[in-house]
């Protein structure tokens, strides 16, 4: 078997995160090969809901915080230059959010959360009911006390998203190489040259592993990625006049708006491997708490629903940057955040990759973390349901 072709770098995952890696690596002027087990944005990317909402559970300070932050603050600016490269419209709405409280606990913490975000400068408003039903032009079955309105807070269509990056990447010479797994890394003389798949070789300069819940192609290494596929279900509902116009969040339950008055309910968090079904159970429950929240869903049109896997470190944070392998470098663990990191990890990532500048990758995200005096750590996902059960890891 030999080497088919060369490219600078080869990004492994055809997702949100991957092709705007690609996206920015070849405007960056670096060749690129982007190679996807099966069509683009079929996995987790291409079944999210595509909220863009950085602060409705965000705490100020804290590294994943203000990576969310800073990537949202690129999407405009994003959006338009798609629209004008490539005629794809990725639907970007910014229609604000509602943090609505599900029990009295929920509205002390959603207060502490306020005063934070306050004095970080960050947009946030505190809101009555009646305030909080005219910004979400719908009847709302509304909690006691104070609500949080976050008037910056966005949508956008993924799977548009998803096609508007991959049109730029390659007008930009970025080669997709599709229905073609990577089966392993090439290394020699212990430097990542590459990557194997079940026809070829494919060499490269750097190899970048955005593969979601399939990163971490290490193992050949001495190291591995503690990645593992976390299921999300998600509703879709024709709701015509009785769509609410902003994201609704209540105790890590959403609705988001879509165009021609579609609406998203989601969604669940399910450590069940690489089962990637729709169950009776999970869609009960959706269609339940959505009518809770807007009694008048009831009379919604039920238009589907889905499920995706999305890739989940034990610690629900990004795993991004460097390797203990040269030329091996991680975009994994988007979790629930996938979407709405996508622009300022294209943009670090490639400053890593490009310029070795591996200070562009904050510490808290690297893989470093995993590692304990050069041996793996395990990667069960126990720690990660336990901070789900506590609360501690915002559903987005």
């Amino acid at each position: 078997m030999g080497f088919v072709g060369s490219s600078d770098v080869i990004v492994c995952g055809a997702g949100v995160i991957g092709c705007a890696v690609a996206r920015e690596l070849a405007l960056r002027g670096a060749s690129v090969t982007v190679v996807e087990r099966g069509s683009p944005g079929q996995e987790a990317s291409g079944a999210a809901a595509g909220m863009l909402t950085a602060g409705a559970y965000a705490v100020p300070g804290e590294p994943l915080a203000e990576l969310c932050r800073e990537s949202a603050a690129l999407y405009p600016a994003l959006v338009d230059a798609l629209r004008a490269e490539t005629g794809v419209d990725p639907h970007y709405s910014r229609c604000g959010s509602l943090r609505l409280a599900a029990s009295a606990e929920d509205a002390a913490a959603m207060e502490d959360l306020a005063r934070r975000q306050e004095r970080a400068g960050w947009a946030v408003e505190r809101v009555d009911g009646v305030r909080a039903a005219d910004l979400a032009g719908a009847e709302l079955r509304l909690p006691e006390g104070p609500m949080l309105s976050f008037p910056e807070e966005a949508v956008i269509d993924a799977r548009e998203l998803i096609r508007g990056l991959r049109v730029s990447a390659e007008r930009r010479g970025a080669r997709f190489v599709t229905g073609t797994p990577v089966t392993a890394l090439r290394i020699e003389s212990a430097v990542c040259t590459g990557v194997r798949t079940p026809g070829e070789d494919l060499a490269a300069g750097a190899v970048v592993d955005a593969a979601g819940s399939w990163a971490g192609l290490a193992g050949a290494a001495g190291f591995s990625v503690p990645i593992a596929p976390a299921r999300g279900q998600i509703v879709e509902l024709d709701s015509g006049s009785s769509r609410p116009a902003r994201v609704l969040h209540r105790d890590h339950f959403y609705l988001a708006p879509r165009e021609h008055g579609r609406l998203l309910a989601g969604s669940t968090i399910e450590f069940v491997g690489y089962e990637k079904v729709v169950t009776a159970a999970a869609v009960a429950n959706l269609l339940r708490r959505a009518i809770e929240l807007v009694p008048a869903l009831a009379g919604s049109r039920f238009v589907g629903a889905w499920a995706g896997l999305r890739p989940a470190a034990p610690d629900g944070l990004p795993v991004l940057g460097a390797t203990p392998l040269p030329g091996y470098f991680l975009a994994a663990g988007g979790f629930r955040n996938g979407v709405l990191m996508a622009p300022a990890v294209a943009r670090r990532l490639s400053q890593a990759v490009l310029d070795e500048n591996q200070t562009a990758v904050p510490g808290p995200f690297s893989m470093a973390r995993f590692v304990r005096e050069n041996e793996p750590v395990s990667a069960p996902n126990s720690a990660l349901q336990r901070e789900m059960r506590l609360g501690k890891i915002a559903e987005r």
